[in-house]
This record gives C-alpha cells, sequence and structure tokens, in this order.
C-alpha cells in the first residue's frame, strides 16, 4: 500500500518488493510438537521425548522450507531463545511489522510483547498484532507466537 500511495507504478512495485523480500523474515515459536507429529513432520518419538522435556522449537522459514533456529525447554526460555533471535537479525522499523497468534487466546501473544518491550520500545508506536490464519494454524497447533518483520540492513 505505502508504494502505491507514494506513486510508484506496478512494475516498480513488483521490482521493489523482489529485492525487498530477501530481507523478510518469519520466526515462530511453537507450543507444542503434537500438530507437528500430526502432520508428519516429526515421528512420535521425537514428538513425545519433546513433550516430556517440554521442547519449545523456534522456526523460521528458509528457501520456502520451514528450518529449525533452536530448541529451548519451557515457554519462558522458548520465548527468551525467540526475542534472541528476532534481536540477532535487528528490525528495519521503517517497514511493517507484524505479530500473530494461533489459537483462541492471544495470551502467549501478550507475554512474549511484554517480555520483548526494549526490542519495541522507542521504535514502534503501534505493534500490529492478529491471529494466523487456519492453513498454518493447522500445521502449528494453538499457543504459537510469530514475528514478521525486515531486517534492517
Amino acid at each position: 500500500m505505502q508504494l502505491a500511495d507514494s506513486g510508484m507504478q506496478c512494475a516498480d512495485i513488483a521490482d521493489e518488493l523482489n529485492n525487498r523480500k530477501q530481507s523478510l523474515h518469519t520466526l515462530a515459536l511453537l507450543d507444542t510438537l503434537e500438530y507437528l507429529k500430526k502432520g508428519g513432520r516429526i515421528s512420535k518419538t521425537v514428538a513425545l521425548a519433546g513433550s516430556l522435556l517440554s521442547i519449545k522449537p523456534v522456526v523460521t522459514v528458509r528457501e520456502g522450507e520451514v528450518a529449525i533456529l533452536g530448541k529451548a525447554r519451557g515457554s519462558k526460555q522458548g520465548n527468551n531463545f525467540l526475542i534472541e533471535q528476532v534481536k540477532s537479525f535487528g528490525i528495519d522499523f521503517t517497514k511493517p511489522v507484524f505479530l500473530g497468534y494461533t489459537g483462541l487466546s492471544d495470551v502467549m501473544l501478550k507475554k512474549y510483547i511484554n517480555d520483548s518491550k526494549d526490542i519495541w520500545e522507542g521504535h514502534a508506536d503501534i505493534l500490529k498484532t492478529g491471529t494466523i490464519g487456519g492453513a498454518i494454524g493447522t500445521h502449528v497447533g494453538p499457543g504459537a507466537i510469530a514475528v514478521a518483520f525486515f531486517a534492517d540492513i
């Protein structure tokens, strides 16, 4: 919308978006491994072990594929790991930032925003948040939180 509002032509907008897509990052903290198991992305054994150890994976999308950035034990460490990963990329606050969640409750997302307020304070007056749709939500299950942003290059 911003590019179109600035008067850019369609072809120029397409070129600009293609140039920017390399700096677009989407990271997510999953609350459960159950849905990855149901979708055949991990084995029953891995899901059971991860559940017993309260493993919370942090994933991203690389070259169109879901990749695990790391794993943490428990929600607090998972939250901290996601915060570290977002900080490691740096955020270009002149471009859109979106935070999303799956499920019926945004409690986990609100906790993440509060825990990571040093990232946002002074940089973003308003954080755009919302639910993540069913197509992705089906694969990750309820309680997942995601951050989509352009890296500060």
